[in-house]
C-alpha cells in the first residue's frame, strides 16, 4: 500500500476523538430546542396523566398502580423547587429530552463519526415527533426513553472499548429504568438477546457483568418489594389496560405509527441503512439485535404504546462512504492537488465536514 492509500485509509478509519466545537454544537442544538419548550410549555393546561404524577408526588411510595417511583419522585423535585408551575414542572421533561439529542450525537461520534454525522443525528432525533413531544409534557415515557438512549450509548462504549466496567454503567441505568418504567424488561430482553446471539457474550464471563446485574436489581429491589406487598397490583392493572387498548383498537398499526409518530421521515434512509449496517458489523452488531427484539416483542404483543427502542445514530456509516468516495474522486482529480491539501479536506465526510 502507498503512502497516499495508507493516510487515505488511517482518514477514513480512524476514530475521532473528542472535540470541544463538535460537543458545543451538539449543546447548541439541544439548548434551542430545550428553549423552544420553555417558551411554549404553558400554553396549555395540565394533562390528566400530569395531574396523576401530581397526585401520586404529594404522597410519596416506592410504588404506584400505573408505573414505579421514580417519575413522583421527579415532579416532587420539582414542586420543591418551582411550585405549582407548568413551566417548572415540565422542566425535567425538557432537561431528559435535551440530553437524549446530546447522547444521539455523542452516540455518533463514538461509533466514529465527524461533525457531519453528529449533528444530522442529533438533528434526526431533535425533530422526530415522539422527541419533540417528550418535552412538551411531564410523563414517564420522557425519561424511560433518556434511560435507552443512554444504555445505547454505554453498549456501544463497552463494544468498542472491550472494558468490561462499562456493565457497570448499564446495569445502573437499567435500574433506573426499570424504576421508570416496566416496559424497561422488553429492553432488556433485547440486551441480553445480542449480548447471546453475537460475539459480546464473551463478557458474561467476566465479573463486572455480574455486578451491573447486581446493581440493578439492588435499585429495582424497593419497587420489587412493594409489588410483592401488594400483591403485584400493577400487572393486573397493566393486564387490563392492555386488554382494553386492544378491544379500542390501539394496537391496529403499530408498525406504521413507528414511522409516522417515533421517527423523522425524513431520516428514515439513515436510521434504516444503519441498521442493516449495524447487523453486518461484527462488532456491533449487538446493537442491532437491540432495536429488533423489542420490536418484535412489542408488535407481537400487540402493544399499543409508541415503542423507542432508539434510532442509533448511524449516520457515521453513510459520512464514511461519502468520505471514501471523496477520497477517490480527489485522487482522479489529482491535478497537481498536494497530499496536504487533498486528505484533511475529505476526511470522514467528502469535504462536508471538515
Amino acid at each position: 500500500m502507498d503512502n497516499e492509500s495508507a493516510i487515505s485509509r488511517q482518514s477514513l478509519e480512524s476514530p475521532v476523538g473528542p472535540s470541544r466545537a463538535n460537543t458545543a454544537i451538539l449543546l447548541a442544538i439541544a439548548g434551542a430546542m430545550a428553549l423552544v419548550h420553555v417558551l411554549t410549555n404553558n400554553r396549555y393546561g395540565f394533562h390528566r396523566d400530569e395531574l396523576q404524577t401530581l397526585s401520586d408526588a404529594l404522597h410519596m411510595d416506592w410504588g404506584f398502580v400505573a408505573y414505579p417511583p421514580f417519575t413522583p419522585f421527579v415532579e416532587r423535585l420539582g414542586l420543591e423547587i418551582f411550585g405549582l408551575s407548568l413551566v417548572g414542572l415540565r422542566m425535567f421533561s425538557v432537561i431528559a429530552s435535551a440530553a437524549v439529542i446530546v447522547v444521539s450525537g455523542l452516540m455518533a461520534r463514538e461509533l466514529g463519526g465527524g461533525r457531519l454525522a453528529q449533528v444530522t443525528a442529533a438533528l434526526a432525533v431533535a425533530l422526530a415527533p415522539l422527541a419533540l413531544f417528550e418535552g412538551t409534557e411531564f410523563q414517564y415515557t420522557t425519561f424511560d426513553y433518556l434511560w435507552w438512549v443512554l444504555i445505547a450509548y454505554f453498549v456501544i462504549r463497552l463494544l468498542k472499548t472491550e472494558d468490561p466496567r462499562w456493565c457497570l454503567a448499564i446495569g445502573a441505568t437499567v435500574g433506573m429504568g426499570l424504576m421508570t418504567k416496566y416496559t424497561m424488561g422488553f429492553y432488556l430482553a433485547g440486551i441480553v438477546g445480542g449480548l447471546l446471539l453475537t460475539r459480546a457474550r464473551r463478557f458474561v464471563a467476566s465479573k463486572w457483568f455480574w455486578a451491573g446485574i447486581a446493581l440493578a436489581v439492588v435499585i429495582c429491589l424497593p419497587n420489587l418489594v412493594w409489588q410483592i406487598r401488594h400483591d403485584f397490583i400493577s400487572l393486573h392493572f397493566l393486564r387490563h389496560i392492555h386488554k382494553r387498548d386492544v378491544g379500542q383498537g390501539r394496537a391496529d398499526g403499530f408498525l406504521y405509527q413507528q414511522f409516522r409518530i417515533c421517527t423523522n421521515l425524513f431520516a428514515l434512509p439513515l436510521w434504516m441503512g444503519g441498521l442493516i449496517c449495524f447487523f453486518r458489523d461484527r462488532r456491533y452488531r449487538m446493537l442491532g439485535w437491540m432495536y429488533v427484539i423489542p420490536l418484535v416483542l412489542f408488535a407481537a404483543g400487540r402493544d399499543d404504546s409508541i415503542i423507542w427502542a432508539p434510532r442509533i445514530p448511524c449516520c457515521w456509516r453513510w459520512e464514511r462512504w461519502l468520505g471514501s468516495a471523496g477520497l477517490r474522486l480527489c485522487r482522479e482529480r489529482g491535478a497537481g492537488r498536494s497530499r496536504a491539501r487533498c486528505s484533511p479536506g475529505w476526511r470522514h465526510a467528502g469535504c462536508i465536514s471538515a
